[in-house]
């Protein structure tokens, strides 16, 4: 008999801010559900079911997961087998979220002194996931140490100071991913429905075009899968003068340096889940569309067919404000043998 998967209520309560969770309030309840030892509303059927479909397992072994896990947080009970299990847990969704197999986790972490026996077994784990470890492991994944050690539920925050104020920094880390990484892209995320003619930064908050630069860097692995990792910086306002000029003089930047940049939508929520460091981004950009929405580059090449806001971009180039900015692009661009 084939053994079934019973996940975790770590993996679970993650879940809950996913896609599955979307799909169960979005699928009717079935009419014929059929035999379950628990009488539950038809809506929370739909939400077990929808829960199993991801996680691969029964929803006997979701709703067993659920009560365990309520039981013993409830009494008390092996408070401290429980958490350094939810360390180990929340590892394990990390790894799982960014679409590793065990193998290539390995391969990924091999530096570290992880080992297939030690994923084949959550004690193991356990006795390998140390501080040290787990900081590696975070700063590897570009997520928050305390969200891995379970003592905090914000999975990731942004990168400060990486781009506004900052060109040249943005630059340095762009010449070092494209150095230290087999591929480099830079996406700026907006929301459905977000205005980039929108200049005027007087409007409500809610309506300006904010964007979110994200960092994916790709490495070959071994075996041949990929090991992804997403580094979210600051968020800016479009409609904001300074932050506009700022993000288009990094974009100008990745263009010259041959970096892929791109822009993509995200749905409302999905784009809050990051602001907020609800999700990781593995998560919610592996659920959306991965089709190019917008080209951030059209705002930086005035000979481009479909070139934008040309006039601006003039006034940036020949503006005094940016001058040392420029020069210092050219020296780091002639410096990998670009010529801007």
């Amino acid at each position: 008999m084939a053994t079934r998967f019973v996940p975790s209520l770590q993996e679970i309560l993650y879940r809950l801010v996913g896609a599955a969770t979307d799909a169960s309030l979005k699928q009717p309840a079935s009419a014929n559900p059929g035999r379950f030892p628990v009488v539950v509303r038809p809506e929370t059927r739909a939400f077990l079911e929808a829960q199993a479909a991801y996680l691969g397992g029964s929803i006997a072994g979701v709703a067993g997961a659920i009560l365990d896990g309520v039981a013993m947080a409830t009494q008390g009970r092996d408070s401290g087998a429980a958490a350094l299990r939810g360390v180990a847990e929340r590892f394990g969704i990390l790894i799982k979220e960014h679409d590793l197999s065990f193998p290539a986790a390995v391969e990924a972490l091999s530096d570290l002194g992880i080992t297939l026996a030690d994923l084949a077994s959550v004690e193991s784990l356990q006795l390998k996931l140390s501080s040290p470890v787990l900081r590696s492991v975070a700063e590897r994944f570009y997520v928050e140490y305390d969200w891995l050690a379970g003592k905090g539920d914000q999975v990731f925050r942004p990168t400060p100071h990486c781009w506004y104020k900052s060109m040249e920094v943005a630059a340095e880390k762009l010449v070092e991913a494209k150095h230290s990484c087999t591929e480099t892209e830079l996406t700026l995320f907006i929301k459905q429905g977000a205005d980039l003619e929108m200049v005027d930064d007087s409007h409500d908050w809610s309506r300006q075009p904010h964007f979110l630069p994200m960092l994916t860097r790709s490495k070959a692995l071994p075996g041949g899968e990929t090991l992804q990792t997403f580094e979210a910086w600051d968020e800016g306002r479009w409609s904001y003068q300074p932050c506009r000029e700022h993000i288009k003089l990094v974009v100008y930047f990745a263009y010259h340096l041959g970096i892929y940049v791109n822009g993509r939508h995200l749905a409302p929520a999905d784009y809050d889940l990051l602001i907020n460091g609800e999700a990781l981004p593995a998560t919610v950009i592996g659920r959306n569309p991965r089709h190019i929405s917008w080209h951030p580059d059209d705002y930086v090449i005035p000979e481009s067919a479909v070139a934008k806001e040309t006039k601006e971009w003039a006034r940036i180039v020949a503006t005094q404000e940016y001058s040392k900015t420029f020069q210092y692009f050219r020296e780091l661009l002639h410096r990998e043998g670009v010529e801007s």
